[in-house]
């Protein structure tokens, strides 16, 4: 650590509460609805991406609720899940239970710290872990995870928000444009619904809620993921973007606003075109990544 670095703290395990995993992580409306039977379409990306299969030993790094244990156990997998939080333990083990047959279990633990023999998987999925532990953390885990992994053995990452889009394409266009929006609609006297600050934020970062606010401490790039990947020994075979479906920002009956939005998105995020590689790189917020233990 360089002489002027100041030391980091990790986020203590009580901040992660059973109020954020139900309310706040990504996919908590369909584990509300089904107790983790069906999964947000960014865990079934996972999935897809793991290539889980009967058989196999999967080892889900920081489960959160557990659904993706419970998911790969559905397919035949022998599935481990692990987390710090306590209330992650309480919350994926409840719905384990309702799972008996299920060959799937959780446990507490570091990610730094990885209490499995070497060779112990076939598969490891680290969904929205990276952005929330400091580098330090990161790579020690990778360390684990590249160790635990049997040779060939397949690491499925996804991490939010990609550092390029907010730091960059956000900071220096898009808000640039939500500015100039709010402009005219001020000169104009035009109140609208859609021309306010609430749906076009000036501020030079995208509008955060307060546990991303507080959670994530190490937002990445496509190229510092494979920076770290292959430090710790592992082979990346693929880092790319994906967005998923996006609920409508008004209600779903407001059929204009939201038609209305879509327009302006065609300027503010230059859709569809961001969708499409390489554009897609800069503009979408999601990164997923492929590696695999040497």
């Amino acid at each position: 650590m360089p002489a002027d670095a100041k030391p980091v703290t990790p986020i203590e395990p009580g901040a992660y509460t059973e109020e954020y995993y139900r309310s706040a992580v990504e996919g908590h409306q369909q584990f509300a609805e089904s107790g983790g039977r069906a999964i947000s379409a960014r865990m079934v990306r996972a999935l897809e991406l793991a290539d889980v299969r009967s058989g196999q030993r999967v080892l889900d790094i920081a489960c959160g609720r557990g659904e993706v244990v419970l998911q790969s156990a559905l397919r035949g997998a022998h599935a481990v899940g692990i987390d710090y939080a306590q209330a992650s333990m309480s919350i994926a083990k409840e719905m384990l239970a309702s799972a008996p047959d299920a060959e799937a279990d959780v446990a507490r633990m570091d990610a730094t710290r990885l209490a499995f023999a070497p060779d112990s998987f076939d598969v490891a999925l680290m969904l929205d872990f990276v952005e929330h532990v400091h580098q330090p953390d990161l790579d020690a885990s990778f360390a684990e995870i590249a160790r635990a992994l049997k040779p060939g053995g397949r690491l499925v990452i996804h991490t939010s928000p990609n550092r390029v889009f907010e730091d960059v394409v956000y900071r220096h266009y898009v808000r640039n444009v939500h500015r100039l929006l709010l402009g005219v609609a001020r000169l104009f006297k035009i109140k609208s619904r859609l021309l306010n600050e609430l749906v076009l934020p000036p501020g030079p970062v995208p509008p955060h809620d307060e546990y991303e606010r507080e959670l994530h401490v190490n937002p990445q790039t496509g190229n510092s993921l494979r920076e770290a990947l292959q430090a710790a020994g592992l082979r990346v075979r693929r880092v790319d973007v994906w967005e998923p479906p996006q609920d409508p920002f008004f209600p779903k009956e407001e059929r204009a606003l939201n038609f209305w939005l879509g327009v302006l998105d065609v300027v503010r995020f230059i859709r569809p075109f961001s969708k499409l590689p390489p554009v897609n790189r800069l503009f979408s917020n999601h990164i997923w990544v492929v590696a695999e233990a040497r």
